[in-house]
């Protein structure tokens, strides 16, 4: 499987926009990210919501926990000032929107956000948001949570899913044959990454995923152990690091 990994806007194109907004998005794919990365929680009036953090005070204009304010709630709230004033106006947006604004082939990997902040049901709501996207885009679900990750195959057993971990767990590949749903890829904070780690996940079959890499060394080294995916704040440059051709911005 060795050979150019692919890159993720994690959270768009998040360096020159603001993080899980449509302009990091849009952003994302003028640098010509392969793939965007997004987390997704679950509003009081059930609606699937892109941001990251479980209360809003670091980006939007708002206060307290994403799950205790409506979707309409949240629209209401600046989600860019924070990050330059040319910002202000973007938005907190819903899975739907950011989904509607990609092009038609993209892959999108949407992160479920449960816990600390716990959503009942947001396995099942992702799903079935994601059933009806299917048929125009390339789709990943990852978590933290793996149990979540059951409530989504439970729902739509087609759906690709990501382990995501932050650990060194003794024997991932073991790990990953005791869940009762199908592993695509593993998705890892780019230190922990071996190139035994790589090569025993490609012998098993999954996919392995780096996250959040944007120094060049990083990228070289991940590069060198021929990983799947890096994910990125600076698709643009980072192509460039792991020897992409980057065509001029159109």
């Amino acid at each position: 499987m060795k050979g150019k990994p692919l890159i993720l806007g994690h959270r768009g194109a998040s360096h020159d926009a603001p993080e899980n907004t449509c302009a990091a998005f849009s952003m994302a794919m003028e640098q010509q990210a392969d793939k965007v990365e997004l987390d997704v929680q679950l509003t009081t009036d059930g609606r699937l919501c892109v941001i990251h953090d479980h209360t809003l005070e670091r980006t939007t204009s708002g206060f307290g926990p994403v799950g205790e304010k409506t979707m309409a709630e949240l629209s209401a709230l600046s989600a860019g000032a924070w990050f330059s004033p040319e910002f202000s106006e973007q938005k907190v947006p819903e899975l739907a929107d950011v989904l509607a604004l990609l092009p038609e082939g993209a892959t999108v990997n949407v992160e479920i956000k449960n816990g600390p902040a716990w959503y009942e049901g947001i396995g099942t709501a992702v799903a079935e948001q994601l059933c009806m996207w299917k048929n125009k885009l390339s789709l990943i679900v990852s978590s933290f949570d793996h149990q979540v990750l059951e409530e989504v195959h439970r729902r739509e057993p087609a759906l690709y899913l990501g382990l995501l971990y932050e650990a060194r767990l003794y024997d991932p590949v073991a790990y990953v044959r005791s869940l009762p749903y199908p592993v695509y890829s593993l998705h890892l904070w780019h230190g922990l990454i071996t190139a035994e780690i790589a090569r025993q996940a490609h012998a098993a079959g999954l996919r392995v995923f780096a996250y959040t890499v944007d120094e060049p060394e990083d990228v070289a080294r991940l590069t060198a152990f021929g990983i799947d995916a890096i994910m990125t704040n600076k698709p643009r440059e980072v192509r460039q690091m792991s020897g992409h051709r980057v065509s001029p911005r159109i």
